[in-house]
């Protein structure tokens, strides 16, 4: 019986600090938004983060959106996308690991052209990623690929890049 309640325990340790790790993860999405600079064409309408596949970080991003939250001076819009296939032009799109197969395709398409692309698996900001989370000593931080953001025609703020673990 001890066991059992250890096993629950544990699933509920660990699935708890995975949804905060989500959590912390559209956090820090929203406030790069702050950090980087798109090309002249990005700066109007809405601003667009996509995340493709099932993550909460879905739901978290949703969240601030209702509290009507801007950037670059947009409304903030998020999108949902379970497919690479129905992606659509955005600012900023969160790869979830379920959909990392399809990075190659995403980073080649010209929707995607000026996109900032998040990941969070180690080895991803190599493959096509501009930011990639990884924990470290329990903690979340990023890796910042400057060639794929110049690629993309982004301007990353200094102070993002001192923060960041450049690969």
């Amino acid at each position: 019986m001890k066991r059992i309640i250890g096993v629950v325990a544990l699933l509920f340790v660990l699935s708890y600090s995975h949804a905060q790790t989500e959590k912390y993860q559209s956090l820090f999405i929203y406030n790069f938004s702050k950090y980087i600079q798109w090309p002249e064409n990005m700066n109007s309408g809405s601003f667009v983060i996509g995340v493709l596949g099932n993550s909460e970080v879905y739901d978290h991003l949703q969240e601030m959106a209702e509290l009507k939250k801007k950037t670059q001076n947009m409304d903030m819009v998020v999108k949902r996308y379970d497919n690479a296939s129905e992606v659509e032009k955005c600012h900023i799109l969160f790869v979830s690991k379920n959909q990392l197969e399809n990075l190659g395709n995403l980073t080649a398409s010209s929707l995607t052209s000026s996109t900032l692309i998040i990941t969070d698996k180690p080895g991803m900001a190599h493959q096509g990623a501009t930011i990639n989370f990884i924990q470290e000593s329990g903690k979340i931080k990023f890796e910042l690929n400057q060639t794929n953001a110049t690629k993309h025609g982004l301007k990353v703020a200094g102070s993002l890049t001192a923060l960041s673990i450049p690969v």
